[in-house]
């Protein structure tokens, strides 16, 4: 270290910073399903809803868009959180907000379930 610098200044001298490659990973389908999840519960939420019609068609659609993306495969626990999706995507429709989170809770339930590859 310059010493000389630090005593004159007072300030420690900058190094040079040193940055890994940055890296962006896709998230994966299951991931993206679960944020999606996640975001229509926040965004039907009675407090969020200041104008319910706009924000339950949102919700939905966001909601189908992940489940698009989204292929169950061979766990269970994955393919009964897609059906709870699907079906809270479909009383989104319809504007029944209670069903709609009752079955999008069950849906985070398993795909918690599905994370750790219990059944």
């Amino acid at each position: 270290m310059n010493t000389e610098l630090v005593a004159r200044t007072g300030l420690l001298p900058e190094l040079p910073v040193q940055t890994a490659p940055v890296t962006t990973a896709l998230p994966s389908p299951v991931d993206a399903l679960e944020a999606a999840v996640d975001r229509v519960l926040t965004a039907v939420r009675p407090s969020n809803l200041a104008d319910p019609q706009s924000g339950t068609r949102f919700a939905e659609e966001s909601l189908r868009d992940a489940l698009r993306r989204t292929d169950a495969g061979s766990n269970p626990a994955l393919e009964q959180a897609v059906a709870c999706a699907e079906a809270a995507a479909e009383h989104l429709r319809y504007s029944e907000l209670q069903e709609a989170r009752l079955l999008l809770v069950a849906a985070r339930g398993q795909l918690v379930r599905s994370h750790t590859g219990r059944s």
